[in-house]
């Protein structure tokens, strides 16, 4: 969608200002207050899967570093070690 003012392609319908031009956008091009509550949840929730699915594969690479110690694969004892 292009501001109607600039035409350019507008950065977000979020906010009531072009970021380009700065001109004030008419209300039927901006989202409503319910639709922007609505992406703000849905980025909260993408935040939260990304944080629980890095602290996963953290614990991972963790419980394999531990196994791999344990197996004296970090000790050296190979041709250059």
């Amino acid at each position: 969608m292009n501001c109607p003012h600039c035409h350019r392609l507008l950065y977000s319908r979020q906010h009531p200002r072009c970021g380009h031009c700065g001109g004030l956008l008419p209300e039927e091009m901006r989202l409503a207050p319910h639709e922007i509550d609505e992406i703000k949840a849905e980025i909260r929730e993408i935040d939260a899967r990304r944080a629980k699915a890095k602290e996963k594969d953290e614990e991972e690479r963790e419980a394999a570093r531990r196994r791999n110690d344990s197996a004296g694969g970090g000790t050296g004892g190979g041709v250059f070690g």
